[in-house]
């Protein structure tokens, strides 16, 4: 949820400087009396503003950045005929636009539908196969970047070690934290315990509430767990709704204060449309002559029995 509200919130701020420079480009008009060119720019500048406005609705979507894009176009369209020689500097507007403001398929195929409008309007000269030539290269070096950085962001998601949701350690993590935890368990003598969590207002939230309650509830949920924890306490997200807290150096009776602490906190923190956040949580404690394999086959069978209704 952090990282969603900060990315929507750069993009707000990138299409309020895209209506700025459209403010600035009309204001240049009326200072150089070019008063038929005032009204179409200034239009443009309310469309990338309403954009910009809407950027941080999570119900809009993508719908700012197509009402951007079509306002850069429309406002390139609308100064190609004033820009005569200066046109081979406008030409790749177009890519760049497309590129950062629509998927990479999309844009690739948006920029070579329009290659002969931009060629033609931006500057007739430019209509040649040489013109043609460097728009298409404009294109492909424009895709590069952005071809990079999903490369990079798919394989930081495959390497990151947090669920990306709620920020907790991710299910292969968790995994792996399970046996180092039982391995340190073994050496130093010490108990292990475990709480299988189920929150069952979280399968319903999105369908019921919107996509923003559940965020809210999982985000209020990790925030109780964090602070009615132990440093060394390890939480991971298991599946949709359900999560792991691994306590280290805890017995049963240890675990069952930390249930019923957790579980009265989290009573304690209503949400405005769910009301009282209810948890279903059960204990797991590592026997003295069981592997981390088979721990771990004991906490996914305890979770899924807690999905089971009337478990």
């Amino acid at each position: 949820m952090p990282e969603r509200l900060s990315s929507s919130r750069l993009h707000a701020m990138a299409y309020a400087c895209g209506a700025l420079v459209l403010a600035s480009l009309a204001a240049w008009h009326y200072l150089m009396g070019h008063y038929a060119r005032i009204l179409p720019v200034t239009i443009l500048a309310i469309m990338v503003s309403t954009a910009a406005l809407m950027a941080e609705n999570a119900y809009a979507r993508r719908l700012p950045a197509y009402l951007v894009l079509i306002s850069g176009y429309l406002a390139i369209a609308v100064e190609a005929p004033y820009l005569e020689a200066s046109g081979a500097l406008w030409m790749g507007v177009p890519p760049i636009l497309a590129t950062l403001l629509l998927p990479p398929g999309a844009a690739l195929l948006l920029n070579v539908l329009l290659a002969p409008i931009w060629l033609f309007l931006i500057n007739s000269v430019l209509s040649t196969p040489a013109g043609g030539l460097q728009y298409f290269t404009l294109v492909i070096i424009s895709i590069l970047p952005l071809g990079w950085y999903m490369q990079q962001a798919r394989l930081l998601k495959t390497t990151d070690q947090l669920d990306t949701q709620s920020g907790m350690l991710s299910r292969d993590a968790l995994s792996e934290r399970l046996i180092a935890e039982v391995a340190r368990a073994r050496a130093l003598n010490q108990s292990l315990s475990a709480l299988v969590i189920h929150l069952p207002q979280l399968d319903m939230a999105n369908e019921q509430f919107g996509q923003t309650t559940q965020d809210t509830l999982l985000t209020t949920f990790c925030q109780v767990v964090q602070r009615n924890s132990r440093r060394g306490d390890a939480m991971g997200r298991h599946r949709h709704s359900v999560f792991w807290l691994l306590l280290a150096d805890a017995g049963e009776a240890g675990a069952l204060i930390v249930r019923e602490r957790l579980t009265h906190a989290l009573g304690e923190a209503p949400l405005r449309d769910i009301g009282a956040i209810e948890a279903q949580a059960r204990i797991c404690h590592l026997a003295d002559d069981e592997c981390a394999e088979r721990f771990e086959q004991r906490l996914i069978k305890r979770g899924f029995n807690l999905l089971e209704p009337d478990t």
